[in-house]
């Protein structure tokens, strides 16, 4: 593609300008703003970065030494070249001009005496208007690949749409990762990520980067610092194209976006209903077959969101294209998944452990579903991090193996602690839970629970006394960590909800 820059070299390939190159052969491909004509003695004075001096020659010194700091003073104020009119009133020797000229990299033309200094200013100007015309056509281009996107053309489809339209490479990526922004976008190639990484995070609105060969725009998109546009290898780029392509993108962003939050709040509702069983068994099979999830091939599964979890799972599904129903209740995660997705995947986008139910088969088994969950989840550990129920047993075999089970145990060990808090209103469980999670560190634990030391001492020795266990010694530690756990499983959720 020709660039849309008009520069020295087209004036040198345009047969009817009759121009040469006398030297400075390094600087032809420097872009022209303007031409002008000067005879002082000092053009510097009046042009300025990407003008051409175009001059009949009176305005040169005669002398060797004058002539290269002529030529000195040009390169000072970054002047694209000069242009001297053939068989006219330059000195008839020029050696010095030349020899600074070829030393510093700066054009020097000759133009043949029959070709009128305006003919190469109309060029200049015609080749602007056609850069211009070339610019609104893509601006025109753009807005209608924005308006095709709304057909729910993808986000992949339109990022190489728009690239076609200004004819160079476009990348939408995350800020802090550098990662594609979606799955299935083309990735940053390596040398811009290293270019950008050596800037720090981004921070900036818009950035022009450069790898020593080539140069790229990068800019945020309107309303998403963490999603950014980088644009590289078109020569129809600037700032206004630029900012055209990162509306068209964030205008498709928040379509996407505004489906899956109405996706998410639709599934949210129905899984409360499952759980609630506030539908019947043939409208639940309905509801779930229509959105997607037939029960003979749905999981449920439940995720204990903690501090490394992000705080937008919302988000993160929708960039890994992580199709699901979800419902929030504080630090718990319940998800429907069909068709036996990548666990590996949402256990990565959410940063936890996950318990998956055996297969759901009817939509009003979802409250069993998720004590099967629980009573999965309960047997994870650092190294196994996504738990099925159908297999839960083969690692902490000392936990129970079933709801029955795991009620009686934690009723034999901490029941009369449990039922102490529900007749006093205390919450003594929960410390407990707390004081073990903190490895008996009375610091940590009285810091946790947001009370002073002697108040943790005093519940701790309470606790003992109802329990008739001690927590100086292995074995009860042991038995009241297990009863804790099977509690958690039988009572369906985590222990540490905020109390008194």
């Amino acid at each position: 593609m020709k660039p849309m820059s008009f520069s020295i070299q087209d004036i040198l390939d345009d047969a009817s300008l009759r121009t040469r190159l006398l030297t400075g052969v390094q600087g032809a491909q420097r872009a022209l703003r303007w031409t002008h004509v000067c005879e002082l003695a000092d053009p510097s004075e009046w042009l300025g970065e990407g003008d051409l001096l175009m001059t009949t020659g009176i305005g040169i010194p005669q002398d060797i030494k004058m002539q290269r700091a002529y030529v000195s003073r040009l390169c000072d104020v970054q002047v694209a070249g000069m242009m001297i009119g053939e068989n006219m009133q330059a000195p008839s020797d020029l050696s010095g001009l030349n020899d600074q000229a070829s030393l510093l990299g700066f054009p020097v033309l000759i133009t043949h005496y029959s070709v009128p200094f305006s003919a190469v200013t109309r060029a200049i100007v015609d080749a602007r208007q056609h850069a211009e015309d070339q610019r609104r056509l893509a601006v025109v281009r753009l807005y209608e690949s924005a308006r095709i996107g709304l057909r729910h053309l993808g986000l992949s489809a339109l990022l190489l749409r728009l690239s076609a339209d200004v004819a160079a490479e476009l990348y939408l990526f995350e800020t802090r990762s550098l990662c594609p922004w979606q799955q299935g976008l083309a990735p940053l190639p390596r040398r811009w990520q290293e270019v950008i990484a050596s800037r720090g995070r981004l921070t900036f609105d818009l950035a022009r980067c450069h790898d020593g060969e080539s140069e790229a725009w990068v800019m945020a998109l309107p309303g998403s610092p963490e999603c950014a546009i980088l644009a590289t290898g078109g020569q129809l780029l600037d700032y206004g194209i630029l900012h055209h392509i990162a509306s068209v993108l964030a205008i498709e962003l928040e379509r996407l976006m505004g489906e899956h939050e109405r996706r998410l709040r639709i599934g949210s509702e129905l899984v409360d209903d499952l759980l609630n069983q506030r539908l019947t068994d043939k409208a639940a099979m309905e509801r779930l077959q229509q959105m997607g999830f037939p029960p003979g091939a749905t999981h449920l599964i439940v995720a204990r969101l903690d501090r490394e979890a992000p705080e937008n799972w919302q988000l993160e599904f929708e960039r890994q294209s992580i199709k699901v129903l979800a419902r929030q209740a504080g630090a718990e995660l319940v998800i429907l998944v069909s068709s036996q997705p990548s666990y590996t995947s949402l256990q990565t986008a959410l940063g936890c452990s996950l318990g998956v139910s055996a297969q759901l088969g009817v939509g009003l088994r979802v409250p069993e579903a998720l004590r099967e969950d629980r009573l999965a989840l309960a047997h994870s550990t650092k190294a196994r991090k996504v738990v099925n129920y159908e297999n839960a047993l083969d690692e902490a075999f000392w936990l129970p193996s079933d709801l029955d089970q795991a009620k009686m145990m934690y009723r034999r060990v901490i029941g009369s602690l449990a039922d102490y808090d529900a007749q006093h209103g205390s919450n003594l469980i929960r410390t407990l839970n707390i004081f073990l999670e903190q490895n008996r560190s009375w610091q940590k634990s009285a810091q946790v629970l947001s009370v002073h030391k002697q108040t943790l001492v005093y519940r701790i020795r309470w606790i003992e006394e109802i329990t008739g266990r001690s927590l100086d010694d292995t074995e009860g530690v042991v038995a009241l960590w297990i009863a804790l756990r099977s509690m958690e499983i039988a009572l369906d959720g985590p222990l540490n909800d905020p109390g008194g």
